[in-house]
């Protein structure tokens, strides 16, 4: 499998980068269809959420209210939540659930649309400053544009195809995501860094074998942290959890690639293997 790795390090370099045209043309195709890139969640455009709790049927309570959106948690306690614009009345809706039984402690949250539209403004600004941020720590401890650069590619690449896969699955872009969005940032600057200083700064072996060496570690954590998200994503049943893990599991997911095929393989030609080879 090394060998592998090691004959075709320069076609295997490419995956990851097709895969992030792919992802970026979806986005960009979202956004001109829909006006954004991604589908969001209530707190980033407003409306409103009704929480019942109540053990229902939700493809039954999803037809008494085709245009909203129903889900269901389970725990201690089962709980309905039904997701609506903001201009829908929410007395209505209780008594259209009172009608056909199901009924329990109700709690209302209503984010207007311009508090919505101030969140989403601001968790934009907040990923920009991130890899603004970002870009000039790795530039200080590298000194390189090159090597900044495949980090940097690497970080877009985790986070555009998280966002991507969201899409495709239909996990909404709320408060919770971005948080771990934000998070798979710090996810794929640590694996990269990792991968960066054995290349740069070790003198012992040659490139690929640096790469392994650093591989080793990368992927233990990488695979010790997907091993953990996944035992939490499929014990807990608390809807911010779920979606936290779903999208921390995305991008490290796609970091994998991202940084030992596309970063080594950058890094690889960069430190000159391209000629020898």
């Amino acid at each position: 499998m090394l060998k592998f790795f090691d004959r075709y390090w320069k076609v295997l370099t490419f995956p990851p980068i097709i895969f992030l045209i792919f992802c970026s043309v979806v986005l960009i195709l979202n956004a001109v269809n829909t006006g954004y890139i991604i589908e969001r969640d209530i707190e980033l455009k407003g409306g409103k959420i009704i929480t019942v709790e109540a053990d229902a049927d939700v493809s039954f309570v999803q037809t008494l209210f085709p245009n909203a959106k129903v889900t269901k948690t389970t725990g201690l306690r089962s709980s309905l939540l039904i997701e609506t614009g903001f201009e829908d009345d929410e007395n209505k809706i209780i008594a259209t659930l009172k009608e056909n039984n199901i009924t329990g402690e109700t709690s209302i949250r209503t984010v207007g649309p311009a508090l919505g539209e101030v969140f989403w403004q601001q968790t934009q600004l907040a990923i920009i400053a991130a890899f603004i941020l970002m870009s000039v720590v790795i530039f200080i401890l590298f000194r390189s544009p090159v090597p900044c650069s495949a980090v940097m590619l690497a970080a877009a690449t985790d986070m555009i195809g998280a966002l991507t896969l969201m899409h495709f699955l239909g996990i909404e872009l709320s408060l919770a995501a971005i948080g771990a969005l934000m998070m798979i940032i710090g996810y794929s600057v640590d694996t990269d860094v990792l991968l960066t200083t054995e290349m740069l700064k070790s003198t012992e072996g040659e490139p690929f074998e640096r790469i392994c060496s650093a591989a080793k570690t990368g992927l233990t954590m990488s695979l010790a942290a997907i091993a953990v998200l996944s035992a939490a994503w499929l014990v807990s049943n608390v809807f911010v959890i779920k979606t936290i893990t779903a999208v921390l599991l995305l991008g490290l997911f796609v970091d994998i690639p991202a940084t030992w095929l596309t970063n080594a393989g950058i890094l690889r030609w960069w430190k000159g293997d391209a000629k020898k080879s």
